[in-house]
């Protein structure tokens, strides 16, 4: 004969066995659970870190810097806002008096990618950077940053329906495209750690100018 159960839908006799069963598994993988996550941060240590991955020719008297930063995921909203800054003082040290400022994305499943002029302000740049460094719906996505002169569109180089930021073809073309200098961002949040690629087409005479400053992104 069937054991009798609830008719508002709560456990019977075996419902219960089997929740007081599953609460014993929970008590015996939670804190198992906890240890293993302290014991990777732990691991990883309370450092930032910063690798410089490459430095290559990029053609038109530029350099392709490529950067790996690596923070504590309880140190990330600072960081976050300092690598916003390090940018900002990038664009004020590389800055000429027709620089325009632009943003391309594309969100995963979206249609088209988004391609947004900013006009010539440092502000707008640094806001709307940090903003897509710290939106979650941005992870594991590409952020490009293109600087192009006065005289020339966004549209001329950017077809939103098809340019694809998670192209590597469609990436590279794109900071190359641009009339004075490029970034391209991108983050994760990997177990105890905050990940972030940047990827900088400068001009080369400037490049050591533009490491500093990004190095101060960790300090």
């Amino acid at each position: 004969m069937a054991e009798p159960g609830s008719t508002l839908g709560g456990p019977g006799p075996r419902g219960c066995l089997a929740s007081v069963a599953g609460a014993l598994v929970l008590a015996v993988i939670a804190p198992a659970v906890v240890a293993l996550r302290r014991w990777q941060a732990w691991r990883r240590g309370s450092g930032l870190r910063l690798e410089v991955a490459s430095s290559t020719p990029a053609g038109g008297g530029r350099r392709r810097l490529e950067l790996g930063y690596d923070v504590p995921a309880a140190a990330a909203p600072a960081f976050r806002r300092r690598l916003t800054d390090a940018v900002v003082r990038v664009a004020e040290l590389l800055r000429r008096p027709d620089d325009v400022y632009h943003l391309v994305h594309r969100q995963a499943g979206d249609e088209e990618a988004v391609a947004l002029p900013l006009g010539p302000r440092l502000q707008a740049l640094g806001e709307r950077l940090h903003l897509l460094l710290s939106r979650g719906s941005t992870a594991g996505r590409t952020v490009l940053c293109l600087v192009l002169g006065r005289e020339r569109s966004l549209a001329e180089i950017v077809d939103p329906v098809s340019c694809d930021p998670e192209d590597e073809a469609e990436r590279e073309r794109l900071l190359a495209a641009a009339d004075h200098w490029a970034l391209a961002s991108a983050w994760v949040v990997a177990g105890p750690s905050l990940l972030v690629r940047i990827v900088l087409v400068v001009p080369a005479a400037d490049e050591d100018g533009v490491l500093e400053i990004m190095r101060h992104a960790i300090s």
